[in-house]
């Protein structure tokens, strides 16, 4: 299959978007306040954000500390208290940032009660947790990064580096569900009443395209430096081009309606999804994955690649009977 589309035809389509936007990206600046009554706890959390060394981009605050002139320069704030009831000096603060456009995410910890989670008036998002410890990073980092506009997203990655697998989750996930809702809409414009779909090669471009611009972005926000194509050449070598293509060009040949359409679509998933994780390990602890690690890694993927693509199924279904 590596040889129905060769590399020269993806780069040139790659150089045609603005990679060195993803790299500004990449490297641009943010500012990030730990916001809390109490000092010690709004230095907790910034050190388990900065990796126990803290960053000159992460600082921490009282609400009082918190000046008008601060709100136009952050990135994002993070509201750290042990009461889900919020003190008046940090509910207040909290809706001026709200209205300036800023993101909060509330940190509650030491309560155990789901209800203490719902956001309230001018959360972004808010988050429970037992404790100020390593075990509170994950959800943390994953309300942090889906409250940030996306273009800062890498430079988070790249910064702070407990911050990445949250990052890097949610950009494998995105695009392996655009893969494979492009695989979804594709099957549904070519179906036709025969066993075999003509097989697109620029719908395998458009797939494999999205995975290489996927692990540029890792790479990136894994802190790695050079060109752009000598970056998306190291992926292409760790995952490996023929991997690429077979992959693609499986989820989109001999696209049949309904029963052959959710394990098309579920390929595009898949295969996406494992070759985020093999970026992200070689990206992050220089090792290269073996091709049977990457057929692992798309067995892992199966179930999610299956549900999305029955409720792309039934989303349609749902709106083809509503249209009637």
């Amino acid at each position: 299959m590596a040889n129905i589309l060769k590399l020269p035809d993806v780069w040139r389509t790659i150089r045609e978007l603005d990679l060195e936007s993803i790299r500004r990206d990449a490297e641009g600046r943010f500012r990030l306040v730990v916001l809390s009554d109490a000092s010690e706890d709004a230095e907790t959390v910034a050190a388990l954000l900065g990796g126990g060394a803290g960053h000159p981009w992460l600082e921490t605050r009282t609400p009082s500390e918190l000046g008008s002139d601060d709100r136009a320069t952050l990135t994002a704030v993070l509201a750290v208290t042990d009461q889900p009831a919020l003190t008046p000096a940090t509910d207040t603060a909290i809706q001026r940032l709200a209205r300036a456009g800023v993101p909060v995410v509330t940190l509650v910890h030491g309560s155990g009660r789901p209800v203490d989670a719902v956001a309230r008036a001018g959360e972004s998002a808010r988050v429970v947790v037992p404790a100020l410890d390593d075990a509170a990073l994950e959800p943390l980092a994953a309300a942090l990064v889906r409250a940030v506009p996306a273009g800062l997203r890498l430079a988070l990655a790249r910064q702070l580096p407990p911050v990445r697998d949250a990052v890097f989750d949610l950009l494998i996930d995105e695009t392996a569900k655009a893969n494979a809702t492009y695989t979804f809409t594709t099957a549904m414009a070519e179906a036709v009443p025969i066993l075999d779909v003509p097989l697109n090669l620029a719908d395998i471009l458009v797939l494999t395209k999205n995975q290489l611009l996927m692990g540029y972005k890792i790479a990136l926000g894994a802190g790695k430096s050079g060109r752009a194509r000598e970056l998306i050449g190291e992926v292409v070598g760790v995952v490996g081009g023929g991997f690429l293509f077979r992959q693609a060009a499986r989820s989109l040949i001999g696209l049949i309606p309904m029963a052959g359409l959710i394990p098309k679509v579920a390929i595009a998933y898949t295969g996406t999804w494992a070759i985020g994780r093999a970026v992200v390990v070689w990206a992050t602890q220089g090792q290269r994955v073996s091709p049977a690690s990457l057929r692992r890694l798309s067995r892992d993927a199966a179930g999610r690649g299956r549900a999305f693509a029955r409720g792309l199924l039934s989303d349609r279904r749902g709106r083809s009977a509503s249209a009637q």
